[in-house]
C-alpha cells in the first residue's frame, strides 16, 4: 500500500471520528437541556420502562433517569444509590458537551 492511500485511508477514519463525536455531543446536549428544562414527572411518565426491569432483572443503566434527576436536584447521595454509574455518566455529558461548545465557539472564531 502505498504512503497517499495510507494518508487518505487515516484522513477518513479521523472524519469518520470526528463526526461520532459531533453528533455524540449533540446528544449530549439534548439530553441535557431536556433533563434541565422539562419537568422530572414529564420525562418519567414518556420514558419507557427497561426491558431487564420487566424482566426482573437489571441493568448497568437501569435507575439512570431517576438518578439523573437526583443529580440535577445535587443529590449525590441519592443519585449513587439509585446508579452507581450515574454521577460518572453526567459527568461525561457534561465534558462531552462543553468540548464540543469549546470546540465550535474555537473553529467559528478562526472563520470570522
Amino acid at each position: 500500500m502505498s504512503p497517499k492511500k495510507t494518508i487518505h485511508k487515516n484522513q477518513e477514519l479521523k472524519n469518520a471520528i470526528l463526526i461520532v463525536r459531533q453528533v455524540s455531543a449533540v446528544l449530549s446536549i439534548l439530553i441535557l437541556l431536556i433533563l434541565f428544562f422539562v419537568d422530572d414527572q414529564k420525562i418519567l411518565s414518556e420514558l419507557p420502562v427497561c426491558e431487564a426491569r420487566k424482566k426482573g432483572l437489571k441493568c448497568f443503566l437501569c435507575g439512570s433517569t431517576h438518578a439523573f434527576i437526583e443529580l440535577k436536584k445535587l443529590n449525590f447521595s441519592g443519585a449513587f444509590a439509585l446508579n452507581k454509574l450515574s454521577p460518572f455518566m453526567f459527568g461525561l455529558l457534561i465534558l462531552n458537551s462543553l468540548f464540543f461548545l469549546k470546540y465550535l465557539f474555537k473553529n467559528n472564531k478562526t472563520k470570522l
